[in-house]
């Protein structure tokens, strides 16, 4: 195997994955929802325009959104659709949905994902509702709209997803709202929100918001494109705008003021937190040879400007138990950690958290931005430097209490401030040194590249044999019984 030049063993690995992992498992998936793809095409029979609305268990606001979305695109005066993908157990609760019927110029489709690929929570979470009307969208040649099952306040959001889609150019609408912090994620976009924009470059609000819009000239790409459903991909539209950003893309944050949806307590917030370090990470990682190549000399991310808005601030969104439940649960993961935290950031560093964690009241807590960004950074750098899978579960889970010592601070440094005040505190303050500390550390990264090309056979062809070990057990999960092989 030392033998063999890299090309050869990198196209033999490339034909070994497609066969036995992710790449199977979309082919799958294709070949058992094209049936229902292809009805939904032959009902709308034409569209510029499809909404998709993935549906789980929102049986009391899905009449309502599809109402609304249905008065949105008949206005646009332009052929469209709403697709509704529910999951296959539970598929009766939206057949007994008293949705609206279609009309002329929109029409209403429904159809179920497959058994075998429900919503899964956490990491091993695929968007295969997401997928299904992407399929739609394509073989239409519609752009798509993505909308939250849940979301109560929705009126106009269709046309100004398209707006930006037909009218200026974008390849992808991304929505951008105020979110609250005790009933909602604010503080999963906010992270991702300067990770993202420190190291590729583009300042997008809400990357893993669930509400945006696709141009169907990308479509094509997208479905060709099998990392947009990886593995451990936390939400879909975190992939698919990577993709777009490898790609040079024209991004496009749409104003939408507030979100309204059912509540999501502090605890599912904190939960949620690893995987968003996993996702995030790992989409640095993935895309590691471009992120390196991005020129360091390239402008800071232009700012957003935020309309003023009533009842904006961040006293009001913060609200007031939820710094001290954050606090609570930040010393809590840091204990648990502890070992981990000390082994990546040194006895320095491990000191200041350690003092957060032990620090009351949680309204005193104060981490400077040059802190939190060398801490988050150089978690990201252990990250990618590893391998080992179990590794990076554990970088993942120490780096959460970072990151929730680091948004307390921030909270608490703006806890005076309008919602607008505080982002453009974020934009100036904290996104400027992190761009700084991923620039120094980037660099390191880039003699480890090249340090691994001189493993990189080794390694291929251990995760060649790997993989061709595997191919009788995932070939004989296929044959089906009476086959030749089975008599």
């Amino acid at each position: 195997m030392r033998r063999l030049t890299v090309a050869s063993l990198r196209a033999a690995e490339a034909v070994a994955l497609s066969i036995g992992r992710r790449p199977w498992k979309i082919d799958k998936f294709n070949r058992l929802i094209q049936p229902d793809v292809l009805a939904a095409v032959k009902e709308i029979r034409s569209a510029r325009v499809i909404v998709g609305i993935p549906f789980h268990r929102e049986a009391g606001n899905i009449a309502a959104l599809v109402e609304k979305t249905q008065r949105d695109l008949e206005s646009r005066l332009q052929d469209a659709a709403i697709v509704i993908i529910g999951e296959f157990r539970t598929r009766s609760v939206l057949m007994e949905a008293a949705l609206p019927p279609s009309i002329d110029g929109v029409k209403i489709v429904t159809f179920f994902k497959p058994a075998g690929f429900a919503q899964r929570p956490g990491l091993s979470r695929r968007s295969w509702s997401h997928w299904a009307i992407l399929h739609v969208a394509n073989r239409l040649g519609a752009d798509v709209v993505f909308i939250d099952a849940d979301v109560r306040n929705s009126q106009g959001w269709v046309n100004q997803h398209l707006d930006a889609i037909q009218y200026r150019g974008a390849s992808l609408a991304v929505a951008s709202y105020v979110r609250r912090f005790d009933e909602d994620d604010a503080i999963v976009h906010i992270w991702d929100r300067m990770i993202f924009g420190a190291v590729f470059r583009k300042w997008i609000a809400f990357r893993h918001g669930g509400d945006y819009a696709i141009s169907h000239k990308l479509l094509p790409g997208i479905l060709d494109d099998v990392s947009i459903m990886r593995e451990r991909a936390y939400t879909m539209d975190s992939a698919v705008m990577t993709h777009v950003v490898r790609r040079g893309g024209h991004i496009e944050s749409v104003w939408l003021s507030a979100k309204e949806h059912e509540p999501i307590t502090p605890l599912n917030v904190f939960n949620r937190l690893q995987h968003l370090v996993h996702s995030v990470f790992d989409d640095v990682d993935s895309h590691l040879p471009l992120v390196l190549t991005l020129s360091r000399k390239a402008a800071l991310v232009p700012l957003e400007e935020i309309p003023t808005i009533p009842a904006s601030h961040m006293r009001d969104l913060i609200g007031p138990r939820f710094r001290q439940d954050l606090h609570h649960d930040m010393a809590t993961r840091f204990r648990a950690a502890a070992d981990d935290i000390r082994q990546t950031l040194g006895v320095a560093a491990f000191e200041r958290f350690a003092e957060i964690a032990n620090q009351t009241p949680a309204e005193r807590v104060v981490l400077s931005p040059r802190h939190w960004s060398n801490a988050t950074i150089r978690f990201l750098a252990h990250y990618v430097r590893t391998r080992e899978r179990t590794r990076k579960n554990r970088l993942a889970r120490a780096c959460v209490p970072v990151l929730e010592a680091g948004m307390l601070a921030f909270l608490n440094r703006t806890y005076d401030l309008t919602y607008a005040e505080a982002f453009l505190c974020l934009d100036t303050e904290y996104l400027p040194v992190f761009q700084h500390t991923w620039e120094t550390l980037s660099r390191r990264l880039v003699l480890y590249r090249l340090a691994l090309l001189r493993r990189w056979p080794v390694r291929a062809a251990s995760r060649l044999g790997k993989a061709i070990r595997r191919l009788p057990r995932l070939l004989s999960r296929n044959l089906q019984a009476g086959s030749p092989m089975h008599k």
